[in-house]
C-alpha cells in the first residue's frame, strides 16, 4: 500500500509576499552563483606522457608487434624513440582488443586526451583512425568504457602520422587507469601514440548510491553518465552527473544543449517514491572534516518543480551506522524567481568518511543538478560507530524550522518564530532598503569613474577592458609633440590580438581600445596625466593586431603607417579603423624616436645605478673615464639599428611557396589560427637569398574564412616584425601569401623550447622525482646556463632598444639550437603543453603570473623593466633546469597575494621573493642581480643593457658546444 504523498506547502500569507518579493530579490546573486569545488577549466595540463613524467613502468598493452622497437613505452606524443609509437601485434577491425594502458597510481579527473600516429621520421604509415577508452578505478571494482554526453563510443583519431588530434572529454574521467583501444572500421594495421591532460582529484568524493532518476513525459531525468553499478532503480559505488563539475541550465527541458533533452538534471517525482526522502550516499577516501555542501537545485514551479523543503545531512566513519542527531536545514520557499539556485549548508567540521543526505519534496518534482563538498583530511585515531541504542546523541545541530507548527522539531530547546508584522512596517522597510541600494550605487559610480581619470591602465584582475580611446583623440596628441599609441603585442599564440566591435581582444582576452559612444577622447586623459606629472606614464605604442607580445615605438607605428597606406583618408582626416592602447615605454619623454628636433632618447637607467650591483666601474681597473664611454655608446648602438629597422621596413618580405612546407607536429591554437612545426624546402637564411636545403620553421596560419581587413592587418603586421633582424630572436623567414591559407615562417631551431631542453639534461632529481642517468658531458653546466642566459639578455637589450615589450619572458619561449644558441619567440604561449603555467581569471583571461612584475598583475602595466622582472624570473628556472614553477610551494591565487604585498599602500617586507637557486661558489652575484630585477619599484631595476654586459663579464667569454 502507498504510504502518503507529502504535499506542496501553501504559498506565503499575502500581506507578507511584498517582504519576502524584497529579501528573494536582494538574496538572488547568492542564490544564482554557483561555488563550484571543483573547476574543470583549471584541470588541461598535460599529465606527463610527453615530458616522462609517467615513467616506462606505468605504461604497459595487450601486445606489440615488436617490445623493443614499437613496445608501449614509445607511444608518447611528439616523442620519436626506437620505431616512433606503439604498434600493436594484430590489425584492428570494429571489435577492438588490443590496447594501451596508461597507470597514473591515484585517481585523477581526465578532461582531455591526444593521439597520434608513428612518424617514424617520414618513414611510418599507421594511424588509428578512430579509438575506443576505458578506465578504471578502485572502488568501481571493473573496467568500464567511455561514453560521451551524446552516449557515443567511438572518438575520431587521427588523419595522418604526423598531426595530433585533441579531443576534449565531455563528461571528464575520473579515474586511475586509463585504456586506449584503436577502432577501425576496416581492417587495418595502426600504430599510437597519446598524452593525457587534466589534474589529480583532490576533492576526495570516492563515489555516491541513490535511486536512479524518473522519467517525466519526454524527458529523462536520469544519471546518464553514471559508471557505477546500476541495480534495477538504484545506484551503486560510481560517479556520474552530480559530481561532474557543470551545472544544468534555468530550462530543465533544454540540457547542456538543446539535443540533450534534460542531460544536465537527475529528478525524481513525489508520487513515485511514496512520500519519502530522497537518500544519497557519499563515500569519501579517507575520514574528512565537513564545513558545508552546495546542492544545486532547479525551482521552476510553474512546472511543479521545486527546491527541496527539507535536508538532513548525516555522518559516519564505518558507513553502517549513522548515529547522531542529523544536520537539518529547511529552506524557504520561493514561488517568486525560477531561476536555479545553489543552496548552501553549513556542515559545523562535522567528522566522518561517509556523508548522507535526505532531500524532502516540496513540490511534485525535485531536481538537482551538482553535488559538492568544502572538507579536508581529518587527523586522529577514528573508529567505526556501534549500532544505534536508545542514547541521545552528543552531537546535534538543527536549522530552525520555515514553517511554526512543523511535527518534526526534535530538540527541546523551543523554535523561535517571526510575529505578526504590520504591512505599514514592510512598506517602510522596503524604501529604506531601496533608498539605501540606491544610494550605494551612485556611490560606487562617482568612486569607479574617479579611480579611472587616475589611471591609464586597467588591471586584469579587476576589469577586461582599458581605458577608452580614439584614434582622432591620438592623433592629437601625437601632433601636439605628445605620443603615439599602441597595445602590446608578437605575431603568435599570444600573437594573436583579434577585433572585438571597435576594440582589441588580446592573447590574455583583455579587451583594449574600444571607444565609448561618447565617452572622452584620449587628450584629456593624457593631460591629466602630465599635470599630476606621473613619469610612469609616458610615450604609448601601437598595436601590432597579431602581435600581442611585442609593443612598439613610433618609429615603427609611423613607417608601418606609410606601407600601408591607411593612416589618413583623402580628406586628411585620421582614418577610424585602427584602434590603440597604452604600453609604457623607457625612453626618457614623448619625443619620436626618428625626431629630427632631439637626440634619440635612451633606456634610463639613471634611478638604478644608485645602491645597484652595477654601479661599480665598468672597467677592469675602476677607472671612470672607460664608464662614461661605455654609456656614451648606447646612442650610436641605437641610431644604427634605427636606421637598420628603417631599412628593412623598406624591403619586401620574402614570398614562400606552401607546397614546399610539410608539417610535422601542432604546437598550439592562438586568436590568429593555428602554430605548427614544419619542414621547409629550399627556404632561404634570414637577410639573404642562400638556402641551406631543409630547415625546420614555425609556420603560423592565419584562421579560414578572415576578412580583407584582417588580411591587411596580417600582411601589415609581418611587414613589420620581418624588420627585427636581432639573431637573437625568431625571425621572419617568409610568407605564403598566394592562396588560402595566408601563413608565415619564422626560424625554429632543432632542439625546441628551452623549458623541456634543461628538464631533459638535470643533473639530479626533478619535482616528480625522476631520476635522470646522464653522462657528464650531457649535464648544462653553471657556465654553459650563464652563457644561454647573457643570449636571452642580448635578445631582449635589442628590443629594449627599440622600446619593445614582450610581456611572456620564460623558458617556454626560448628556442635551443646546435651550439647553445637562444633565440627569443613566443611559441610556448599557445603550447598545451604550458598551459598549467597560465593562470585563468574569469572565463578568458589568462597571465603567467608565476612571471609578472607586480604591477602587470595589479595595474595592467607593461614596460621593459616588467620584462627584466620576467628575465630574473626566467634565470631562475635555468637554474633549476626548470625542474619546478617559480614559487614552487604556492598555488597560483597564492601567487597573486603575494604579489599583492608590492602595491602601494601595503607592506612591501611581507614580499616574499624567489629563493636563491643553487650556485657554485663565488656566484652570489648572480642571485644579487636576480634580486635587483625584483625590485618594487622600476626605475630600481637595471635595464638589459646592464644585464647583458654583467653576465658577459661574469662568463669571460665562455662557449661551450653541444655535443
Amino acid at each position: 500500500m502507498r504510504g502518503p504523498v507529502r504535499a506542496p506547502r501553501p504559498p506565503p500569507p499575502p500581506r507578507l509576499a511584498p517582504l519576502a518579493a524584497l529579501l528573494a530579490l536582494l538574496a538572488l546573486p547568492f542564490l544564482i552563483a554557483w561555488a563550484d569545488a571543483f573547476d574543470t577549466s583549471q584541470c588541461i595540463a598535460p599529465l606527463g606522457m610527453q615530458s616522462g613524467a609517467i615513467p616506462d613502468h606505468d605504461l604497459s598493452a595487450s601486445s606489440s608487434y615488436e617490445s623493443g622497437n614499437v613496445g608501449p613505452q614509445h607511444g608518447r606524443v611528439r616523442t620519436e624513440s626506437q620505431g616512433g609509437a606503439w604498434c600493436p601485434k594484430l590489425q584492428i577491425t570494429t571489435s577492438p582488443n588490443e590496447w594501451l594502458q596508461v597507470e597514473l597510481h591515484s585517481v585523477h579527473v581526465i578532461t582531455a586526451v591526444e593521439t597520434q600516429g608513428r612518424f617514424g621520421n617520414g618513414q611510418g604509415q599507421e594511424y588509428a583512425e578512430a579509438y575506443m577508452l576505458e578506465y578504471y578505478r578502485p572502488r568501481l571494482d571493473k573496467w568500464v568504457r567511455y561514453r560521451d554526453e551524446n552516449g557515443q563510443e567511438v572518438l575520431k583519431g587521427n588523419e595522418n602520422t604526423y598531426l595530433e588530434a585533441k579531443r576534449d572529454l565531455n563528461p571528464p574521467i575520473r579515474a586511475s587507469r586509463i585504456r586506449f583501444l584503436p577502432y577501425s572500421f576496416h581492417r587495418r594495421t595502426v600504430c599510437m601514440r597519446v598524452e593525457l591532460y587534466g589534474c589529480q582529484w583532490n576533492e576526495g568524493v570516492v563515489c555516491y548510491s541513490m535511486p536512479q532518476g524518473d522519467k517525466r513525459g519526454a524527458w529523462e531525468f536520469y544519471d546518464n553518465t553514471y559508471d557505477g553499478h546500476w541495480d534495477g532503480d538504484a545506484l551503486h559505488r560510481g560517479l556520474g552527473q552530480l559530481t561532474d563539475g557543470r551545472v544544468g541550465p534555468d530550462n530543465f527541458k533544454m540540457g547542456y544543449h538543446e539535443q540533450d533533452r534534460g542531460l544536465g538534471w537527475v529528478g525524481w517525482k513525489n508520487e513515485s517514491r511514496d512520500g519519502q526522502p530522497i537518500e544519497i550516499k557519499f563515500e569519501f577516501d579517507k575520514v574528512r572534516e565537513f564545513k558545508a555542501v552546495h546542492i544545486y537545485c532547479n525551482n521552476q514551479f510553474m512546472k511543479d518543480v521545486q527546491v527541496f523543503a527539507e535536508a538532513q545531512v548525516l555522518f559516519s566513519v564505518g558507513g553502517r551506522h549513522f548515529n547522531g542527531q542529523p544536520i537539518t536545514y529547511t529552506t524557504l520557499e520561493d514561488r517568486i524567481f525560477e531561476s536555479s539556485r545553489n543552496v548552501s549548508i553549513k556542515l559545523h567540521h562535522r567528522v566522518g568518511r561517509f556523508v548522507k543526505l535526505r532531500l524532502h519534496f516540496a513540490a511534485k518534482w525535485m531536481l538537482v543538478s551538482e553535488i559538492s563538498f568544502d572538507s579536508s583530511v581529518a587527523h586522529g585515531n577514528f573508529t567505526t560507530e556501534p549500532a544505534e541504542t536508545g542514547d541521545t546523541p552528543v552531537q546535534s545541530d538543527v536549522y530552525v524550522e520555515k514553517d511554526k507548527d512543523h511535527t518534526r522539531q526534535q530538540t527541546k530547546t523551543p523554535v523561535p518564530s517571526a510575529e505578526e508584522d504590520d504591512s505599514t512596517y514592510m512598506a517602510v522597510i522596503m524604501g529604506v532598503l531601496i533608498a539605501v541600494i540606491l544610494l550605494l550605487a551612485a556611490v560606487i559610480f562617482v568612486i569607479v569613474s574617479r579611480h579611472r581619470k587616475r589611471k591609464c591602465f586597467a588591471s586584469p584582475l579587476n576589469s577586461k577592458s582599458a581605458l577608452p580611446t580614439s584614434h582622432a583623440a591620438l592623433s592629437a596628441s601625437e601632433k601636439g609633440g605628445g605620443s603615439s599609441a599602441g597595445t602590446l603585442g608578437t605575431l603568435g599564440g599570444a600573437y594573436g590580438v583579434r577585433e572585438v566591435g571597435a576594440g582589441l581582444v588580446d592573447g590574455y582576452g583583455h579587451v583594449h581600445g574600444a571607444p565609448p559612444a561618447n565617452g572622452p577622447s584620449l587628450g584629456g586623459d593624457m593631460d591629466h596625466l602630465l599635470e599630476g606629472k606621473l613619469d610612469d606614464y609616458q610615450e604609448p605604442y601601437q598595436a601590432l593586431k597579431y602581435a600581442p607580445y611585442y609593443s612598439y615605438s613610433t618609429v615603427v607605428m609611423e613607417l608601418g603607417d606609410q606601407l600601408s597606406k591607411s593612416a589618413t583618408t583623402p580628406s586628411g582626416e585620421e582614418n577610424n579603423d585602427t584602434t590603440y592602447d597604452y604600453a609604457v615605454p623607457e625612453s626618457g619623454g614623448g619625443i619620436p624616436l626618428l625626431s629630427p628636433e632631439a637626440a634619440l632618447p635612451l633606456p634610463s637607467s639613471r634611478a638604478s645605478d644608485k645602491g645597484s650591483l652595477f654601479s661599480k666601474s665598468s672597467s677592469c681597473n675602476g677607472s671612470r673615464s672607460d664608464d662614461a664611454k661605455s654609456r656614451t655608446s648606447p646612442a650610436h648602438h641605437q641610431q644604427d639599428v634605427l636606421r637598420s629597422l628603417k631599412r628593412r621596413l623598406q624591403t619586401a618580405v620574402p614570398e614562400f611557396p606552401q607546397h614546399r612546407l610539410k608539417l610535422l607536429a601542432r604546437l598550439g591554437d592562438g586568436a590568429f589560427g593555428t602554430l605548427y612545426v614544419a619542414e621547409a624546402d629550399g627556404i632561404p637564411e634570414y637577410g639573404t637569398t642562400v638556402s641551406v636545403g631543409k630547415r625546420l620553421v614555425a609556420v603560423k596560419f592565419l584562421n579560414q574564412g578572415a576578412g580583407e581587413k584582417e588580411k591587411m592587418d596580417f600582411h601589415k603586421d609581418v611587414r613589420l616584425l620581418s624588420a627585427l633582424e636581432d639573431p637573437r630572436l625568431a625571425r621572419v623567414l617568409g610568407m605564403c601569401s598566394r592562396g588560402e591559407p595566408l601563413c608565415v615562417a619564422l626560424e625554429y631551431l632543432p632542439n625546441g623550447d628551452l623549458h623541456r631542453f634543461l628538464r631533459e639534461r638535470a643533473p639530479h632529481l626533478d619535482h616528480l622525482g625522476m631520476e635522470h642517468h646522464l653522462e657528464d658531458d650531457q649535464v648544462v653546466s653553471f657556465n654553459t646556463l650563464l652563457y644561454m642566459a647573457s643570449q636571452i639578455a642580448s635578445g631582449m637589450r635589442y628590443l629594449e632598444t627599440l622600446n619593445f615589450v614582450h610581456r611572456d619572458l620564460a623558458a617556454r619561449n626560448c628556442l635551443v639550437g646546435d651550439n647553445f644558441e637562444i633565440k627569443i619567440s613566443d611559441f610556448g604561449t599557445d603550447n598545451e603543453l604550458y598551459a598549467a603555467d597560465y593562470y585563468t581569471f574569469g572565463e578568458s583571461v589568462q597571465l603567467p603570473v608565476r612571471w609578472m612584475a607586480w604591477e602587470s598583475v595589479f595595474l595592467g602595466k607593461y614596460t621593459t623593466k616588467s620584462d627584466v622582472w620576467a628575465f630574473a624570473v626566467t634565470l631562475w628556472e635555468m637554474l633549476h633546469y626548470c625542474s619546478a614553477a617559480p614559487y614552487p610551494e604556492l598555488d597560483n591565487p597564492g601567487v597573486v597575494d603575494n604579489l599583492s604585498h608590492l602595491r602601494p599602500g601595503e607592506d612591501p617586507q611581507l614580499f616574499e621573493p624567489l629563493c636563491m637557486p643553487p650556485l657554485p661558489a663565488g656566484a652570489r652575484d648572480v642571485f644579487d642581480l636576480m634580486c635587483e630585477c625584483w625590485r618594487r619599484g622600476e626605475a630600481e631595476r637595471p635595464s638589459f643593457r646592464e644585464i647583458h654586459l654583467f653576465l658577459q663579464r661574469k662568463n669571460l667569454g665562455y662557449a661551450p658546444v653541444l655535443t
